[in-house]
């Protein structure tokens, strides 16, 4: 069942400056009006001049985050110029030397949203504030009521610190590869670039070493409390760095 918005409403008045942004923007102008995504919204990302489709899987990862909530369609397309009106629009704009690698600039207006910035990890990072622009209720599995709109006016943001990380100690308290996914899929959100795994300890040993095999059906059977343990074949391994490079963390 898909919840539509109705598109005949006027947009609503919407205060960027008090919407509730983690970290906090480098800089913020608000405009007092709003875009509404609708069941017309598409995606479009700038058309690639060196044949990548990374911007297309960021496309995609926005759209797939939205989608559930909405119950649009929200297809995602490649635009060699701003696409037209109820659009959101990715787009790739080297030079910006303040922004580095992880800043961005988002431009919101009534009619477009427009996210760009020097690399891909920077464009991931504002797909993030818009995340957190929208009600809570977009990051719902499952059709919401909506609607689904984001407040008006321009952000330019970039971080502090180049290294921002935390720490999963899954040795001594094991935890499986989707809790681990679900805890970088919470790093991304909030912009976090960094995962310390913490993999051995005198608790647990977490990862498949096949030249030493007790290492995991000794050390990967315990942990504290008694519990089970467990521990990371190399596949599983290698699928969480992979998971965790396509949020643009290491």
């Amino acid at each position: 069942m898909a919840m539509i918005s109705c598109t005949s409403e006027p947009p609503t008045p919407k205060d960027l400056s008090k919407e509730n942004l983690i970290p906090k923007p480098v800089s913020l102008t608000a405009t007092g009006s709003s875009f509404r995504i609708t069941e017309n919204t598409g995606v479009y990302v700038q058309t690639p001049t060196d044949g990548s489709n990374e911007l297309t899987q960021l496309g995609q990862y926005l759209a797939d985050h939205l989608k559930p909530a909405t119950g649009f369609p929200l297809p995602v397309n490649a635009t060699r110029e701003a696409p037209s009106a109820g659009n959101i629009y990715l787009a790739l704009s080297a030079g910006d030397t303040e922004l580095g690698e992880e800043g961005y600039e988002l431009e919101v207006t009534e009619s477009l949203v427009k996210l760009s910035a020097n690399t891909p990890a920077g464009l991931f990072r504002g797909l993030q504030t818009i995340r957190q622009l929208l009600p809570p209720a977009i990051e719902s599995k499952k059709a919401q009521p909506g609607p689904w709109e984001i407040a008006s006016g321009a952000i330019r943001d970039y971080p502090a610190y180049g290294h921002r990380g935390a720490m999963l100690d899954v040795s001594r308290h094991f935890f499986g590869v989707d809790d681990v996914k679900r805890y970088i899929d919470l790093l991304a959100f909030y912009k976090l670039n960094v995962l310390h795994l913490h993999l051995s300890d005198d608790q647990g040993w977490r990862i498949e070493i096949k030249s030493w095999p007790n290492l995991t059906a000794h050390g990967g059977s315990t942990e504290v409390g008694g519990g089970e343990g467990g521990y990371y074949t190399q596949e599983q391994y290698a699928d969480i760095v992979q998971y965790a490079q396509a949020r643009y963390i290491t």
